[in-house]
């Protein structure tokens, strides 16, 4: 059981997502696993298994105030010690507009670490098709 002081599952979440659409880097690292895998997989297929991977991405894409991603849920899941996010996004690299932006889902999966939610692990998928 979570220590009483500790967020809940959704509240984590929710957090994370507020960090990443308003580049809050602090946000990032209060809601990651304080150990040292990470996995976080791009929608190429790169992937980064360490956490300071994770953080060293995620300070130079946040120094770029163009971007604009749109998320929207799409399954939400919390077992025990694991829970789950499935959110379907549009990224628009240049804020431009009014271009659609790139669709993808961001699948997203924390674990209970001592009394606390943290992301263990962050896969983007890109959407090819014209049908999901």
């Amino acid at each position: 059981m979570p220590y009483p002081s500790s967020a809940s599952f959704r509240e984590t979440l929710d957090r994370h997502v507020a960090a990443i659409q308003s580049r809050d880097y602090q946000g990032i690292v209060d809601t990651i696993t304080t150990g040292d895998t990470l996995t976080l997989i791009f929608p190429n297929g790169e992937r980064y298994d360490t956490r300071e991977q994770f953080l060293a991405f995620h300070r130079e894409w946040f120094a770029d105030p163009a971007w604009v991603m749109v998320l929207e849920p799409v399954r939400v899941w919390e077992g025990r010690d694991y829970g789950y996010a499935l959110y379907r996004t549009s990224y628009d690299p240049d804020g431009a507009g009014p271009t659609p932006g790139r669709p993808a889902y961001l699948s997203l999966g924390f674990q209970l670490e001592d009394g606390q939610w943290r992301l263990v692990h962050d896969q983007n998928t890109r959407i090819e098709t014209a049908t999901d």
